[in-house]
């Protein structure tokens, strides 16, 4: 399984371009917020953004509840993606992401700045 990752900081716009960048590194699925997007559709977890605190937020969008954690990781072995993107708001932030969930080591790293202009941002 190809492991990409995606940071930038909050509200830059890395779930809005983060399908075509997808389709550009031929990506199918995406961890995004707590949640394990296949395709077009939500497959397993609880959004970040539906949280009523931004510490339950941070903690639902970096996996830290054990129950949570497993029904994505669970969810990910069964659909077997050959690809992933996982996005973050820093390195850090999409490497224990990465582990929390056990996929393999990360094959690329993308900077929302990268692929988007500062006006986009």
């Amino acid at each position: 399984m190809k492991v990409f990752g995606l940071y930038g900081k909050s509200g830059t716009g890395k779930s809005y371009h983060a399908m075509s960048l997808c389709k550009e590194l031929d990506l199918e699925a995406i961890i995004d917020d707590g949640l394990f997007i296949f395709g077009n559709r939500v497959l397993a977890g609880i959004s970040a953004k539906r949280q009523n605190t931004k510490i339950k937020a941070i903690k639902t969008a970096l996996f830290t509840d054990e129950d949570h954690c497993r029904e994505v990781r669970d969810k990910i072995r069964e659909v077997d993606p050959p690809g992933i993107l996982v996005l973050g708001t820093s390195k850090e932030m999409v490497h224990k992401i990465r582990a929390r969930l056990e996929l393999p080591e990360l094959t690329g790293l993308v900077s929302i700045e990268e692929i988007t202009t500062e006006s986009q941002r």
